[in-house]
């Protein structure tokens, strides 16, 4: 199962504070979760502008966001793919304490689909139509640029984020 990730954070030196988080499932399940622990005297006049507008205020504390129904299907992620996803990849994986804390079975790293754009010659990826800068509108969008780069590349389209760094300590598969 193929995961789309987005977030919306406000990054400054050594942090990463997450404000949202849209997931986009392959089989069609969404989630999308805000924090309610952002510091927005951090954030630029940009992010005040062009992301808290568009937040709908039901937010809660990343510990819950973390643990969410939703992020536990992941254990069955195949792939997770994002757009310019370094700084996303990383606040995901913060939800779960450090880095080397997220659950065993996640995927451990993510595809970034801006990287397989410029291997295929950077095409113009389909117009984002709507909102930008939300979360779930980016993850959206994320998978059907992921759809459009499939159909220009099928090959690369089987990519899977589900190799470990240490393959001997991957425990069995149930």
């Amino acid at each position: 199962m193929r995961y789309w990730l987005d977030t919306e954070f406000i990054a400054a030196p050594y942090s990463i504070d997450l404000i949202s988080i849209g997931l986009v499932a392959e089989d069609g399940r969404e989630f999308y979760a805000e924090s309610n622990e952002v510091d927005w005297s951090k954030a630029n006049l940009w992010t005040l502008a062009n992301v808290r507008p568009q937040l709908d205020g039901r937010a809660m504390e990343r510990v819950q966001i973390g643990y969410a129904e939703a992020i536990h299907r992941w254990r069955r992620a195949s792939g997770v793919l994002g757009y310019f996803s370094a700084y996303d990849w990383v606040a995901f994986t913060w939800l779960f304490g450090h880095l080397d804390e997220l659950p065993f079975h996640y995927p451990q790293f993510c595809l970034d689909i801006k990287q397989w754009a410029v291997e295929l010659g950077d095409p113009e990826l389909p117009y984002q139509a709507g909102a930008r800068h939300h979360a779930l509108h980016d993850a959206r969008w994320t998978r059907d640029a992921w759809a459009f780069l499939a159909s220009l590349h099928p090959a690369g389209a089987a990519r899977r984020a589900i190799r470990s760094k240490y393959p001997d300590q991957l425990a069995p598969r149930r």
